[in-house]
């Protein structure tokens, strides 16, 4: 925590100091200050500080919500860690968490989706993630994150007609997701079907919002060997 202030500029600094402060004179149990110090951290973009004070809101008041706020903050910290130990930790703590807000409702398939992303990714039962990625899918075949998880997770094993189908879908859940452009462009490359990469990428540069020169050069290289 100590390395995450220093981050921190002066003036945001002092206001976590005395929040923190009149937390402790409450022994860490108004759910006020608990929540205004995990939104300093929020603001300061430190998800894993947040999540701590989120975490400690949510075992005093014990809702969907409150395990929700601190599951998907240690879940884009886990995202965020480079370090293997630190990953292991975050997602542990992620999957606590989303394990609470599924016990209190196990329609939230939100949440589902990230518990499975979480194994997939963080744990050593990747099969475990893909079952509860599946299972919503199943409730909800529109589930965008879900189909892009599970997507994400078939170029991993190398199913890359699979990956093609669930991205495909992504696509016609969300048109404006303009990126899954590039990850069929990039799927078609690895078949060897350098039409349909091309094509692909191509919709994407068409597309895209933010300067995207070096697939423009990467097309353009792709078009000359296929000549």
């Amino acid at each position: 925590m100590r390395s995450a202030k220093a981050s921190l500029d002066t003036n945001a600094l002092q206001q976590l100091e005395i929040i923190e402060k009149a937390s402790a004179q409450a022994n860490n149990q108004d759910t006020a200050l608990l929540d205004s110090i995990g939104k300093i951290w929020d603001k300061n973009g430190i998800p894993a500080a947040s999540a701590i004070w989120f975490e400690r809101k949510a075992q005093i008041v014990k809702s969907e919500t409150s395990y929700l706020d601190a599951a998907y903050r240690y879940f884009d910290s886990f995202r965020m860690a480079n370090d293997s130990m630190i990953q292991s930790l975050l997602v542990g703590k992620a999957i606590t968490n989303y394990q609470k807000v599924l016990e209190l409702n196990p329609n939230n398939l939100n949440a589902k989706t990230d518990l499975g992303a979480c194994y997939a990714d963080g744990t050593s039962e990747p099969m475990k993630g893909i079952m509860l990625l599946r299972d919503v899918v199943a409730a909800d075949p529109n589930h965008e994150m879900a189909q892009y998880n599970l997507g994400m997770l078939s170029v991993k094993s190398g199913q890359l007609d699979k990956a093609i189908e669930r991205f495909q879908k992504v696509l016609e859940i969300n048109p404006q997701r303009s990126e899954m452009n590039f990850y069929l462009g990039q799927v078609h490359l690895q078949k060897g079907d350098t039409a349909a990469a091309i094509q692909s990428y191509e919709t994407f540069i068409k597309n895209a919002k933010y300067d995207v020169s070096d697939v423009i050069k990467m097309v353009q290289a792709l078009k000359k060997k296929a000549s």
